[in-house]
């Protein structure tokens, strides 16, 4: 790990006086990412589902982080669906009036095809759709903060190079239906290539909507960054998960896994990068609406994540829904 560090040192500029939010942030890359904020002197949301997960990762913080100008406070948090992610939203805002670094880190690894609540897939509900209801819910009060003098306002969307596996045959979103709820892959969508399928499509999803959202807020003259970033192969659990459930090969990819991925600390840097680096301030332009592969780097998405069209389609059908079960 110590080679990759030194050839991608993190920042160590202050963000003291900053709010950020973390959603997913109990483990894995989400904790480290508190952490990391944390010790750089920011006020810390904790955005979880279980307050006792939530408290404990406080502690943990705490117990390795012994000097820092910021705070550590948890907030319940979840993307599970629309109206919850909203409700979420809601009870921040009633405790908060600034919000300058909103870091959308839900996951899940649900393998199965099933629908919430509301009618929406899993994976399209926790890494595209709440997400965004959370982030349009909190959209005001980051651009009241943005015009604050020396303000640095940051969305940070962690996505994944998973939604490159995609092709434009397989990718209409026609609908809401093909959006939300239509079996994907049309076949074998039970099975563990039909997960991966899925987990891409949801993040390809989650990528248009920050690149429309970034197009959006340039229009309106906001000086806000939309970043989105692949964090890279990293050692979290539900990554070790997932890669087990592989057919065939599953144990020994687990194997190889533990000790080829980098370490969460290390997979944090990329999400850091993204939400803290003076760089990125210094050539907005240059980083607004982005992709980010570790750590720093621009690259360019998928052909079908550079898609305008396909990206106000998105917007448009992911508008309608969200508007449809938040009562909005």
């Amino acid at each position: 790990m110590g080679s990759f560090l030194s050839a991608y040192p993190r920042t160590e500029t202050k963000i003291t006086g900053r709010v950020a939010v973390v959603i997913g942030a109990n483990r894995g890359i989400g904790f480290q990412t508190a952490k990391q904020l944390y010790e750089l002197g920011a006020t810390v949301y904790l955005g979880c589902r279980d307050e006792t997960k939530a408290l404990d990762a406080i502690n943990r913080i705490r117990a390795d982080v012994t000097a820092s100008d910021g705070q550590l406070k948890w907030f319940h948090a979840d993307m599970s669906s629309i109206k919850k992610a909203r409700k979420s939203a809601e009870a921040f805002i009633k405790v908060e009036n600034q919000l300058d670094i909103l870091i959308n880190n839900a996951a899940i690894a649900n393998m199965t095809f099933s629908l919430n609540e509301e009618g929406v897939e899993h994976n399209m509900a926790v890494h595209h759709l709440g997400p965004s209801a959370f982030t349009i819910a909190v959209l005001d009060l980051m651009k009241q903060t943005s015009t604050k003098p020396g303000s640095d306002v940051r969305i940070v969307c962690v996505n994944s190079n998973a939604h490159t596996m995609l092709t434009r045959c397989s990718i209409t979103f026609d609908d809401e239906a093909d959006l939300i709820s239509k079996p994907f892959p049309p076949t074998d969508y039970d099975t563990w290539s039909g997960w991966l399928a899925r987990y891409g499509r949801s993040k390809l999803a989650n990528l248009l909507f920050a690149n429309e959202l970034q197009r959006r807020l340039e229009a309106e003259g906001s000086n806000i960054i939309v970043l989105s970033l692949h964090p890279g192969a990293v050692r979290t659990d539900s990554a070790l998960q997932s890669v087990a459930a592989m057919p065939i090969a599953g144990p020994v990819a687990r194997f190889i896994a533990s000790f080829m991925f980098m370490d969460e600390a290390t997979g944090a840097l990329n999400t850091i990068f993204a939400a803290t680096n003076p760089a990125v301030r210094a050539e907005p332009e240059k980083y607004k609406g982005k992709y980010l592969e570790p750590v720093g780097k621009i690259t360019p998405p998928a052909q079908l994540a550079q898609d305008q069209e396909l990206a106000k389609r998105v917007w448009d059908l992911g508008e309608r829904v969200i508007q449809a079960r938040s009562g909005v």
